[in-house]
């Protein structure tokens, strides 16, 4: 009789489910972006890491990541996605963002691991 083997993630993944304890899921960036938007800057620096420049104004700070890529068959170089995040000063809110493509990069393709609730 053979024993099939369960790879070690799909019985990981499995076991984790069945503790019910909070998991995480990776999503495409334009897709967190946009589910934080009226949710408090802090889940986006939690995602993302602290941000590679903020500029503030009197009413509203702009927080600017820049997540690398290197795409398959891109030439050696600077490729990623740049996010800009508009924020509201007095509540740290998100009010709004831009996504950019540099080099060979395609931010809907940028993925990262976000923590999702447990229920």
């Amino acid at each position: 009789m053979s024993r099939r083997r369960v790879p070690f993630t799909v019985a990981a993944a499995a076991l984790l489910a069945a503790c019910g304890s909070p998991g995480y899921a990776v999503r495409p960036v334009p897709r967190i972006v946009a589910d934080s938007v009226g949710q408090p800057v802090e889940r986006l620096q939690d995602v993302f890491g602290a941000p590679r420049r903020i500029d503030t104004g009197t009413t509203r700070a702009v927080y600017v990541w820049f997540l690398a890529q290197q795409p398959d068959g891109a030439p050696a170089g600077f490729h990623g996605c740049e996010l800009e995040v508009t924020v509201d000063q007095r509540s740290t809110r998100v009010l709004g963002y831009s996504l950019a493509n540099v080099g060979w990069s395609k931010c809907g393709e940028v993925a990262r691991k976000i923590r999702i609730a447990g229920r």
